[in-house]
């Protein structure tokens, strides 16, 4: 197992710690992504690339989780799990890909459900913050479980 280390504290055996670095780590990922969402949403908006504002919506949910997916892969390694310790590192970037895409599978839903005129009709940015906290609960279970130790 790799020592987990932060300004010389090892916390490396701390499910306490760990938790709350993942929460911080992922809290960081959630802003990325949140800002992503925000300027793609935009930009998508903008460029009248998509003429409904459902596949827009969508379209930026996409490309932002996806971004910040990759920030958030490399911070954990670095800061929470213990990469490499489970699986090869192909497998477990693999694995990480499936949990990613069944993470993204529920933003979408979540999203689609929440800013649809005929559902929920909310506000995207606000939509974007609850399906993110949604999100986040599957993503550190299965990533705890099944990938990394």
């Amino acid at each position: 197992m790799k020592r987990k280390q932060i300004f010389g504290f090892d916390y490396t055996n701390n499910e306490y710690m760990k938790i709350f670095m993942y929460l911080l780590v992922g809290g960081s990922a959630a802003l990325l992504e949140w800002s992503l969402f925000y300027i793609f949403f935009r930009l998508l908006s903008a460029g009248a690339v998509f003429s409904m504002q459902t596949q827009t919506v969508l379209a930026a949910t996409t490309l932002a989780f996806a971004s910040s997916t990759l920030y958030h892969y490399v911070l954990c390694n670095r800061f929470v799990f213990d990469s490499g310790s489970r699986y090869h590192r192909g497998t477990e970037v693999s694995l990480v890909f499936v949990v990613s895409a069944i993470g993204l599978g529920w933003n979408l839903l979540l999203m689609w459900l929440f800013t649809s005129p005929a559902i929920l009709g909310l506000n995207p940015m606000v939509s974007k913050i609850m399906a993110s906290a949604i999100v986040t609960v599957w993503n550190y279970v299965s990533r705890k479980k099944w990938i990394f130790k």
